[in-house]
Parts: structure tokens; sequence; C-alpha cells
């Protein structure tokens, strides 16, 4: 059987950020967290990354598009397929915990029950040590609940004794939120996704706040977080990812996006800066921080701005991944020993960007 619990928590007094271990089985994990996409995995990979990234919990996110997604559902073979490409991607992270996350585009998602019942085989056949169950985009909070109570069922029947995670859309509208958690709270569920869709749902995080509070021992997991905050109309050079144990979240994991429309550019590589928990591209940090990049994680360890960006385009998208993860995580360690000393506040406003953000909420 595979148990989850939160264990050793602290809370902050002046804000809603706790920490704590989180353990799932053998894994082991302090809280709060970001966990790696099999992006991460690969990308560690093109840049010939000695070693695994940190991550004891890693995310297999997959693009699905309607056409992909309906091949998926009738045809065996792209079905054995994928379930094999699951398990090569994570070779070489057998100590970790897998989680399976379908990133849907457009108008594709699950909607029946027979077609939940194949997801969730292949996540069972896969091995994975939590079992995903997403909310679609046209799905209701009823119709959600309806097929998380099949997904129950199912595990019943299979005698799984593996965590379900349910995983909810996050809305603009905080009451279509909470009528998408309430059903789920009555099923004594130890843990919960939530997709932001690569946005910022503020509302929606108020409410996690207001659960965590209540639930603290709730595993509350963000997916699809994007690089910065998109508030009240103005996109903010703050990390999104950063924020988020402010209002209550536990961990999250990056956006998966397809690749752009026009060819992609150093220039418009996105890096996370440590000093002041902004997000910028190649220009506007050289005007901040001029070639200096002041973070000493082991991808930019001996590296200047001009020296991160070396070689081809693809090569240093990577290279901005892992050293986003790498940084972020560090900067996530320095927030649990201030949780617990009850002096995070102190900490997250002596970030620069962090501040802006606050102050620009405070005024709204």
């Amino acid at each position: 059987m595979v148990e989850l619990t939160i264990k050793d928590q602290s809370f902050d007094e002046k804000t809603s950020a706790s920490c704590g271990r989180l353990e799932i089985g053998k894994v082991k994990s302090i809280l709060p967290n970001k966990f790696a996409t099999t992006s991460e995995l690969n990308a560690s990979r093109l840049i010939d990354f000695k070693g695994l990234l940190p991550s004891e919990v890693v995310v297999s996110a997959k693009l699905m598009f309607p056409n992909t997604l309906k091949k998926l559902l009738t045809e065996d073979q792209l079905l054995k397929d994928f379930a094999r490409r699951l398990s090569r991607e994570t070779a070489g992270a057998e100590e970790f915990s897998r989680v399976m996350f379908l990133c849907f585009r457009g108008e594709a998602g699950i909607e029946r029950a027979e077609d939940l019942r194949t997801i969730l085989d292949i996540q069972y056949f896969s091995d994975f040590d939590l079992i995903t169950v997403q909310q679609s985009k046209a799905i209701s909070a009823e119709d959600f609940s309806s097929l998380f109570s099949f997904a129950t069922r199912w595990r019943e029947e299979r005698g799984i004794e593996k965590p379900l995670m349910p995983v909810i859309s996050a809305t603009e509208n905080r009451q279509d939120f909470e009528r998408c958690i309430q059903p789920l709270m009555k099923r004594g569920i130890s843990c919960l996704g939530v997709d932001m869709r690569g946005g910022f749902y503020y509302h929606s995080l108020r409410a996690l706040e207001d659960l965590k509070k209540s639930n603290p021992k709730l595993w509350i997991h963000i997916f699809q977080v994007p690089p910065k905050i998109k508030f009240a109309r103005r996109l903010l050079p703050c990390s999104e990812g950063m924020m988020l144990p402010y209002f209550g979240v536990d961990s999250f994991s990056r956006w998966v996006v397809p690749p752009p429309p026009e060819p992609l550019t150093k220039d418009k590589i996105n890096l996370f800066d440590r000093v002041g928990w902004g997000v910028f591209k190649r220009k506007e940090l050289s005007g901040i921080r001029g070639k200096r990049l002041g973070c000493d994680c082991p991808v930019c360890k001996g590296l200047n701005l001009e020296s991160f960006f070396y070689g081809k385009v693809l090569t240093a998208l990577s290279r901005s991944k892992v050293h986003d993860h790498f940084a972020q995580q560090i900067e996530l360690k320095e927030s649990f020993k201030h949780i617990k000393e009850k002096t995070y506040l102190k900490f997250v406003t002596s970030k620069e960007f962090a501040k802006k953000f606050l102050d620009t909420v405070k005024k709204a």
C-alpha cells in the first residue's frame, strides 16, 4: 500500500505558507517544493548534465491535442506505444514517485467513464505511484464528481492501493472552484491537484488558502505554472511559482507548451532571477544585473550571462529550464527555513519583484 502523508509541519504566522515533509510510500520530500516534469529531465540530458535533477516527484506531462487523444482512446498500438514512452522517459528515476498529467489542448478532454478507464489503466500498467483523475475543460463540478466516483470504483475493482489525486481546473470565480472541491473533500482525499492552465487565478488561490488552513494535512500541488504572473490585466515580472507557497500551496510544476509558431530565438528565452524572484529575457536581465547572473546553482556556476546563452538555441533553452529548476528549489529550501523560523514574510518581501507583486495585490 502506498501511503501519502505530510509530517513535521510548521505554519507561518503572517501568511498562509506552511512547510513539512511529504511522504509517498518510501519517498520523502520537503515542502514547499518544485517538482520536475519530463520536459526538464529531457533538458538535463540535452545539456549532458551529470546526475539526476533533484525532484522526489516526477510529473510525466504530455501535451494532448484532440486528434491525438482520440487515437489514444481508440487505437491499441498507439496506446501501447504511449505507455512504453512514459516508462522510457522516467528510466533511471525509479527512486522517485511518478505522476501523469495530460495537458489538454483545444477541445481535448475526458468526458465518458469508459474513456477515463483507459487513462486510469495507462497509469496502472505504467506503475505510477499516484493516479490522477483530471477535470476537462467542458466538465461541470457535478460531472467531475461522478467521474471521480467511477475512478474510486475502478481502484477498488483493480485492488489498487495507491492514492487517487483529483486534478481540478482553476477558475476566475471562487464559488465555481469551491463547488468542485466540496464533494472531493467529503471523500477524505489526501491530495489535490490544480491545473493552473498557464494562468494566475487569484480567487482560486484564495480558496486554496482557506482549504489548506482547514485541512493542513492535504497535499496541494499545482500543475501548469507559467513563468510570470498576470494580475489585474498586467503581466508582472514576478515568478508565479515562487509566490504559490504564500497562498498555502505545497508544491508546483512548470507548464508544458507546444513549440512557438515563430522560430525560437535566444532573446525570447525566459530566465528565473534568484536575486529578486523575477523572470526575464536576456536583454531585460542584462539591463538589471549586467553580465552577472547572481546564481551559484550547478548550471550557472562559473557562467556569466553571455556564456550562459552560448551554443544552439535549444541548448540554451534546455540550460534555462534546468537552471530554473535548481534555482527555484534552492530558494524554496530557504523558504522552508524561514517558515520554520516564522520569518517567511520578511524573506519574501526582501525579494524585489515578489514585494512589488504583493504591493500590487494590496492596491487591487
